[in-house]
């Protein structure tokens, strides 16, 4: 409480004199000091006034000179006297003036020195002007005129005289005004700025001292009235209390101490409902046991809480008071018989017992909450607590004493119970002793049966070592199988490389005496070595059929299990088997029934395996009708394939023969039908690794019917080593009965009849690749139809335009675009139809779009141009994608961006017109060596082709501004110039810059000068041995030259040309390889393509070449060979570091299944099997080269 705080009497008159005293004197002091300020500005105004005065005083003495001028002058001119009033008047003024002038600048002496000088100066001007007055009054004009002159000059130095002086004045005045002003300001400035700072600083000392006295009484009266109110609350809160103390004696059970203590709370706080919760000692969970002011209906459910839980248990968690001001609608109601309301305010409060909280009062208010509520249930938890331990003592007390007499009742019947127990003892002791006798005559028995098991024991033993002798026994047979079944196998592969080794080289002689390479074999003879190369394959297919079979009974054919999508497999055989059927003139259908699934999980190469083989062996016995492929769902499970011939059947003794290996129907040595009869057992053993089986319906003469089951899932087929069992398990499964037929108009249905595949758009001839690509992708739910157009329709002529585009909206655009310009329309809406059609229909030029749908309109214009019987036709890209600077490389005439108005694609077609009809096509040859030049003009010249040779710059730039060319060949190094500079003169001209330039040098060019040398040329060529014949072929090309026409010589050399790869040319190859056939064989297949072939006969030679060989680019490598093998040489070789990047390819004859795994183990970067597939390993020699 504060204490009482005594007024300083002293203290307080100085107060009064700081605040009343001291302002007043400040406030004369200021008054005066503005008083002497105004006299201040006062004086200096005046002074400013007199400057003013001065001035207008000069004005008017110069106005007083001037008018005296004027009479003077108007006098001698017109000599009337009257003119002279002013002359005469203004003498006196002018005195007069200058007096009083000279009195006001007396303080100022130059200025008065100034005004005597004027005054001697017109003194002299009146001399002069009377002068001037008496000589025209006598008729004396030059003498006048000499006056006039000088009172002239005589004026004018009055005039400058006054001009000083009003310069003087009125700096002067100017200085005074400007003292003034800023005298003023300043001044100002200076008393309002003291003004304020004493005004403040009073006002502010004054009320720190009056706030101070102020809060000095107001500190005195609060202390009193807080020291009353703490009293006050000391004395209701005691009372309290001592009043709570009262409620809880008198009562025993902890409920009512509860209940009586809710009473008193709620009463002396007036609350309106009230909760007592109270620690179980054994739980140890808040258990309510006491309630105040709650109705039946809401009354509180939760009679257990646990701390932390509920705002209750939150308060016993964290032993602090918790209050809630602001209870939300509908928290709780408060009944009473009139009414009900919702509490404004809660209370909770811990209720603590010597450092424990056992137990939790709430209570809760209608009106808003106090401070002594929160202090008064903290004064009495101690009491509160006290209150229920001693009810909880009182009632365990209680318990206690229950329990005893519980106790001693139980004692009494234990003690009856071990009676009883005793006599039951007794009853046992004797019935052991009845069990000893009997158990004394078992041991007996036992020891028997003892000698018996020593008897099993010995005869066990004998059967155990037998067992042994048979287990022995047993792995020597299977040591001797194993043995055996190794001798097969390398049997097996040496029978191969055997055979393989010299197949390998027929198959590469034949392969390049059908390709005619040269020129110099008829067609008959091409055809024998066609037939060569198919009967050589036919045995390598036997051969690859003995070693499936092989691997199969071995077990080693490992599956690769993904997700093969059915649609890949339709269109693969469908792909593989139509050319065979349109040649036999037989139907080929594939039917996939609705309900089938998507894609399998198997092995999708064992798969098509074994659909070719028995698709293969339908088309070879049927020679008319129908083969068909029909799909069918079994089950959710299992899938059926049906291969369907109506060829000549199968007997029925048959049926289960042709199923072993080597083994057909028709084993007779005048059979009608070929075959090794391994297929169907391969076919077989592979479907049951996949989990299926292979079954077979067949009637002599009617055809047969060949059934796999397969499962969706192959993945627990491995596992799955007895066919014959997982038959017997599902007998309907793999029932050997033709597939229902798919109804006429199925959407599944697929058909290949001779027609229709007589008009298919991709013949035999078509490039593999396009095919491969033009097989519709999984994703494709329709193939794109082409429109119809003229092919079947032609006029005479022959003037036909291809438009090879899959926007069929567009085409049609360009249908009647060209339709209109006079020409045939052809239309294909893909690569593959389009590449058939060129061929077919001949067209005189291509429309071509770039994003094709089975692969890039890029890919066809290389092949067109690649090709010499289409090279010659002129092709105009047309498409949405940027691609002119390569399209235009690889020979496009033109280039235009999709979408174009009909204006351009209707130019497009007028320049492919254009260059149809162009007779004469000319070519510029740019070389300053005559020699060179000639030569150059030599080997281009022909019919209908103009060759224009210069040696310079500026000729070829007159030659280009005089005519068109249609090709440009120069020379980089020029005397008047570079070919860099013509480049870059024909790319800026957009006449020019669409015209092809073959860059001709001589010049080794760095990576910066070709760079630079691709962003304007369309070939750059180095002279050299083999430059002649790529010239030749780069300006036909862009000539677009029919090469039949061309001159023999110029045949022969684009023939050899286009036998060479850029990506062989210079590079050295080393063959290791000890048979002379296959070396024979190779080496017209590598060397013809520019790469240098150097020739190794073992190992130890390959390496020696490699040390000794500068650089070398690829190695191929054979494994079987004398002295050193190839799997050796190539671990000598990666041992090297020099060769450790250094790509070597793997020939081997052998085809086992870990040969691959054994020549890359070794060093090797690929693998290639004997006998060699020549585009193959030219495929592979060229990727490995690139890298």
């Amino acid at each position: 409480m504060p204490a009482f705080i005594a007024i300083d009497q002293e203290r307080f008159k100085r107060i009064i004199q700081r605040n009343v005293a001291l302002p007043l004197a400040a406030g004369f002091a200021i008054a005066v000091a503005f008083v002497a300020l105004i006299a201040y500005l006062v004086s200096t105004m005046n002074w400013a006034e007199h400057s003013e005065r001065v001035i207008g005083e000069a004005y008017e003495l110069m106005r007083v000179q001037a008018d005296r001028e004027s009479s003077l002058r108007g006098f001698l001119l017109t000599g009337d006297e009257r003119t002279l009033a002013q002359y005469e008047v203004g003498r006196p003024r002018f005195d007069a003036q200058i007096d009083s002038l000279t009195e006001l600048v007396a303080d100022n002496p130059p200025q008065v020195e100034r005004l005597k000088r004027v005054h001697a100066m017109a003194a002299q001007w009146d001399g002069f002007a009377h002068d001037a007055i008496a000589a025209r009054r006598d008729h004396d004009s030059t003498l006048a005129l000499v006056q006039v002159d000088r009172s002239m000059t005589n004026a004018n130095a009055i005039r400058s005289e006054f001009a000083n002086f009003l310069d003087e004045e009125t700096r002067l005045r100017q200085e005074r005004t400007t003292s003034a002003r800023q005298l003023t300001i300043t001044t100002v400035a200076i008393f309002l700025a003291l003004t304020i700072i004493v005004n403040g600083l009073l006002a502010w000392l004054g009320r720190r001292e009056m706030t101070s006295l102020s809060r000095t009484y107001d500190d005195a009266l609060r202390g009193q009235a807080e020291q009353s109110e703490a009293l006050a609350e000391q004395v209701w809160l005691r009372s309290g209390q001592r009043l709570l103390a009262e409620s809880g004696m008198n009562h025993n059970a902890l409920s009512e101490v509860g209940g009586a203590m809710l009473d008193c709370l709620a009463g002396y706080l007036s609350a309106s409902v009230a909760t007592l919760y109270v620690r179980d000692p054994q739980a140890g969970v808040l258990r309510r046991i006491a309630t105040f002011g709650f109705g039946a209906e809401s009354a509180y459910d939760i009679a257990e809480l646990q701390d932390g839980e509920t705002l209750v248990g939150q308060a016993a968690a964290s032993r602090r008071v918790m209050e809630l001001r602001e209870a939300p609608a509908g928290y709780l109601k408060v009944e009473s018989g009139l009414g009900s309301a919702t509490p404004a305010s809660l209370l909770i409060a811990p209720i603590d017992t010597a450092g424990k909280i056992n137990g939790v009062v709430e209570l809760g208010f209608l009106r808003p909450l106090l401070s002594r509520d929160s202090e008064f249930l903290t004064r009495v938890s101690t009491t509160l607590g006290d209150l229920i331990e001693a009810a909880i003592a009182r009632e365990r007390l209680q318990a206690s004493y229950a329990e005893s007499q519980q106790l001693n009742h139980e004692l009494q019947v234990q003690q009856e119970e071990l009676r009883v127990a005793n006599e039951g003892l007794e009853e046992r002791g004797r019935a052991l002793m009845d069990s000893q006798a009997r158990l004394e005559a078992q041991q007996v028995e036992l020891e028997q049966t003892n000698v018996q098991l020593e008897e099993y024991a010995r005869r066990l033993e004998t059967q155990k070592s037998e067992l042994v002798r048979a287990q022995d026994e047993l792995t020597r047979n299977a040591e001797r199988l194993a043995q055996s079944s190794r001798y097969k196998s390398e049997f097996l592969a040496n029978m191969s490389h055997e055979l393989r080794t010299p197949l390998n080289s027929s198959l590469i002689l034949a392969k390049l005496l059908q390709q005619n390479r040269t020129g110099n074999l008829s067609e008959e003879q091409v055809r024998y070595a066609a037939t060569i190369h198919a009967s050589n394959t036919d045995l390598l297919a036997l051969i690859n059929d003995i070693l499936d079979l092989s691997k199969v009974e071995a077990g080693q054919v490992q599956l690769v299990l993904e997700t093969v999508k059915l649609d890949d497999i339709t269109d693969s055989l469908r792909d593989t088997f139509s050319p065979l059927a349109r040649e036999k003139r037989v139907e080929l259908a594939i039917d996939r029934l609705p309900g089938v699934a998507d894609a399998l999980m198997t092995d999708g190469q064992r798969v098509l395996q074994i659909l070719r083989n028995l698709m293969s062996n339908a088309l070879k016995f049927t020679s008319e009708g129908e083969v068909s492929l029909s799909i069918s769902p079994v089950d959710a499970n299992v899938v059926r394939f049906d291969v369907r011939d109506t060829g000549i059947g199968i007997a029925a003794d048959k049926l289960e023969m042709i199923f072993e290996a080597f083994q057909q129907a028709d084993g007779s040595t005048s059979r009608q039908y070929g075959g090794s009869g391994l297929g169907l057992s391969i076919s077989r053993e592979l479907s049951r690794l996949l989990g299926g089986r292979i079954g077979v319906a067949s009637e002599l003469g009617k055809g047969s019917v060949f059934t796999l089951w397969l499962p969706l899932d192959s993945t627990n087929a491995a596992a799955a080593n007895d066919a014959q069992a997982q038959a017997a398990a599902q007998p309907k499964l793999f029932a050997a009965t033709p597939a229902p037929r798919v109804q006429a108009g199925a959407p599944a249905r697929l058909h290949a009849n001779p027609a229709a595949l007589e008009n298919a758009a991709a013949p035999v001839n078509v490039p593999a690749a396009m095919l491969e690509a033009s097989a519709p992708r999984p994703a494709e739910a329709a193939e794109v139809t082409g429109l119809a157009d003229d092919r079947d329709q032609r006029t005479p002529g022959n003037r036909a335009i291809l438009v090879i585009e899959d926007d069929l909206h567009f085409a049609e655009i360009l249908r009647d675009l060209v339709r209109e310009l006079n020409f045939d329309f052809l239309h294909a809406p893909d690569a593959a139809s389009g590449f058939a059609l060129v061929k077919d229909a001949a067209p005189v030029a291509v429309l071509l779009d770039v994003g094709l749908p089975d692969r890039s309109g890029l890919s066809v214009l290389e092949w067109l141009k690649s090709d010499p019987l289409t090279r010659h036709i002129p092709v105009h890209i047309v498409s949405a994608t940027d691609h002119a600077d390569k399209a235009l490389h690889l020979g496009a005439i033109g280039y235009t961006h999709k979408p174009t108005a009909r204006s351009t694609l209707e130019a497009a077609i007028r320049r492919l017109e254009t260059r149809l009809e162009q007779r004469v096509k000319r070519v510029l040859v740019i070389e300053d060596d005559q020699a060179m030049r000639e030569s150059i003009r030599a080997l281009l010249v022909g019919d209908g082709v103009e060759i224009v040779a210069v040696g310079t710059l500026a000729d070829a730039h007159a030659q280009i501004a005089e005519g068109a060319f249609d090709c440009i060949v120069t020379d980089l190094t020029l005397p008047d110039g570079t070919g860099y500079d013509l480049l870059e003169t024909l790319a800026g001209n957009a006449d020019t810059a669409p015209l092809p330039v073959i860059v001709y040098t001589g010049r080794m060019l760095s990576d910066d000068d070709e760079q630079r040398l691709r962003r304007y040329s369309k070939s750059i060529i180095i002279k050299g041995a083999r430059s002649p014949e790529r010239l030749l072929d780069e300006v036909t090309l862009f000539l677009h030259s029919v090469e039949s026409q061309l001159a023999p010589e110029q045949q022969r050399m684009l023939r050899a040309v286009r036998q060479r790869d850029d990506t062989f040319e210079g590079k050295t190859v080393l063959l290791a390889e000890d048979d002379v056939r296959n070396i024979f064989a190779l080496s017209h297949v590598i060397e013809p393509l520019g790469a240098k072939l150097l020739i190794a006969r073992n190992g130890r030679e390959a390496l020696d070449l490699l040390n000794i060989t500068p650089r070398i680019d690829l190695v191929l490598m054979d494994v079987m060979m004398p002295e050193m093998d190839g799997i050796a040489a190539m671990r000598a070789l990666r041992q090297d570091t020099r060769f450790e990047r250094l790509p070597v390819i793997a020939l081997t004859a052998k085809a086992m299944a870990d040969d691959r795994m054994r020549c890359l183990e070794a060093g090797a970067d690929d693998y290639v099997s004997k006998p060699i597939d020549v585009d193959k390993l030219v495929s592979l020699c060229r990727v490995w080269l690139r890298k």
